[in-house]
């Protein structure tokens, strides 16, 4: 999503306050509150395990791919920062532990169909809710970004968001606040972090599996410049895509290959 260049001129991060938060299993977060940031992200990666940043806004949001996106007033912007024991290989997948993980809170909300978009965008009516970034920006260290639409309307910025992005304010009648989500965000990524520990990704991978209910045709985009079409009809046990060809023949995708998928009218 583009960047807004009149935010990108107040480049200079403004510190809030600190606070610490404890969730319901007792894991302490230290949380940075930032009224203006460039990227959460970028902060979080100097910051040890267990401490989280939250912007009111961002002027270098960013995505898979270095993707920029908007980042406006009114939605949670957060990054938190996870202790991820080496090798790194053991975390392979785990953003779709942290992505099923939202999914579940999502669904708590009452959300009205409600799903993952393979493989960081969350859902609602068919519409992006909220989209996710993993980054390890060092050995023993995962960052991970979030940034969910709460009352803010980025259709606004960037009219061409208006058909395919939503927001909690949109889709309920009284949406939380972004303190009360952002807690429920940390509470759902904490969760994720030791049902990575205690098991990896295999329930995760049943979980989504599960919630993408029919087969979707899709358009991927590879690494290499290849694009190959087919249904998506969900993942293998080691979280690659599966995708049927037009003949039925299935095919099955290396996720670190995939560049870009495109969800295709049916």
């Amino acid at each position: 999503m583009p960047v807004n260049e009149d935010l990108e001129s107040l480049s200079p991060e403004i510190l809030r306050g600190k606070e610490e938060w404890t969730t319901t299993s007792g894991r302490v977060w230290t949380i940075h509150h930032y009224t203006m940031a460039g990227s959460t992200n970028d902060i979080c990666r100097s910051l040890p395990p267990w401490h989280a940043v939250c912007a009111d806004t961002q002027s270098r949001g960013r995505g898979r791919f270095g993707r920029s996106f908007v980042s406006d007033p009114g939605g949670l912007w957060l990054s938190a920062s996870l202790p991820a024991s080496p090798p790194r290989s053991l975390w392979d997948g785990f953003s779709l532990r942290v992505g099923a993980s939202l999914l579940e809170y999502a669904r708590s909300l009452g959300l009205p169909d409600v799903r993952l978009r393979w493989p960081n965008d969350l859902l609602c009516a068919d519409r992006k809710l909220a989209g996710l970034l993993i980054e390890h920006p060092s050995t023993g260290v995962i960052v991970v970004g979030i940034g969910l639409n709460i009352t803010n309307q980025p259709w606004i910025e960037a009219p061409e968001l208006i058909s395919s992005t939503t927001s909690l304010a949109a889709q309920m009648t009284s949406p939380p606040s972004i303190m009360e989500v952002m807690q429920g965000i940390l509470e759902a990524i904490t969760k994720g972090h030791q049902q990575m520990i205690d098991g990896g990704m295999a329930t995760a991978i049943n979980e989504l599996n599960e919630s993408w209910t029919k087969s979707r045709p899709v358009k991927l985009t590879l690494s290499d410049s290849r694009v190959i079409s087919g249904s998506f009809i969900g993942l293998d046990s080691m979280g690659h895509l599966r995708i049927q060809d037009a003949s039925g023949n299935e095919i099955v995708i290396e996720h670190y290959l995939v560049q870009r998928l495109r969800e295709l009218a049916t």
